[in-house]
């Protein structure tokens, strides 16, 4: 898939851009049918909820499941990205945010992904792009993610690390209440909702958090954050499927539709 020059336009204004059911109903029937396992590994880079049991974020599933892999690399995906970047890129991480229903799948405070990846992995610039693939139908009611367009024009905001038990072991960002009011009354929140196999190609500068799903249903959502090759991370303090060593150029494989 290439992006139309209208679409490049529509990204750098808005910082996202949304494409409904892009990925085939099958892929996304092997995904789903892959996710059980993949959330029930024992591992450090499966993270819990606060009950202890619930997976709050699945990394690496690209490495140790093949649909996920598979995905991975998809000309869908690696083609516009590149595209977007102006450059080879690399999988810098994956995780998968579960978001299970009855209240089991917690909420992420408003925050930019970059800050982390800057400070903690010695990502140089912001070139770097998360790919959202809907692995459930997600709607109004099953707490979608909220985004605030355009907000990525406004650079690296100030924020605060979040360090205690509602991390759930994974570094994040909060912005400023100050910062929160200022760019929602200027740009206004998004919710993302589509069928499962919708994809959002979204700048990691983009300001956006989801709410407790309190509603039945799962609102599975995979990220794959790809970075530019010349933008490569320095830091080594984070583990493999937090912060992918190896910069080998991705060659984009079958498209999934």
């Amino acid at each position: 898939m290439l992006l139309t020059e209208s679409q490049l336009v529509e990204f750098n204004d808005r910082g996202f851009l949304f494409f409904p059911g892009l990925i085939d109903t099958s892929h996304i029937s092997d995904l789903q049918d892959s996710l059980a396992s993949v959330m029930d590994r024992d591992g450090p880079e499966v993270i819990r909820e606060q009950d202890g049991e619930a997976a709050r974020l699945v990394f690496g599933a690209h490495t140790y499941s093949e649909p996920f892999g598979r995905l991975s690399t998809s000309a869908d995906l690696v083609l516009p990205v590149r595209q977007l970047l102006g450059d080879e890129i690399y999988l810098h991480q994956s995780r998968i945010n579960p978001k299970l229903g009855m209240g089991q799948g917690g909420s992420w405070t408003w925050h930019q992904d970059y800050p982390p990846w800057k400070s903690i992995d010695g990502m140089p610039r912001p070139r770097c792009v998360m790919a959202t693939v809907f692995l459930d139908d997600c709607s109004p009611v099953n707490s979608p993610l909220l985004l605030m367009p355009g907000s990525q024009q406004h650079g690296l905001l100030e924020s605060h690390p979040q360090t205690d038990s509602n991390t759930h072991g994974y570094d994040l960002h909060q912005i400023t209440t100050a910062d929160l009011k200022r760019l929602a009354a200027e740009h206004g929140i998004e919710p993302l909702v589509g069928p499962a196999g919708s994809v959002a190609l979204i700048h990691c500068n983009v300001v956006h958090g989801s709410a407790n799903n309190v509603s039945p249903w799962r609102r599975a959502i995979l990220y794959l954050i790809y970075n530019a090759v010349s933008n490569a991370c320095t830091g080594t303090s984070r583990p493999w499927y937090q912060n992918n060593r190896d910069f080998t150029p991705l060659q984009p494989g079958p498209v999934n539709h």
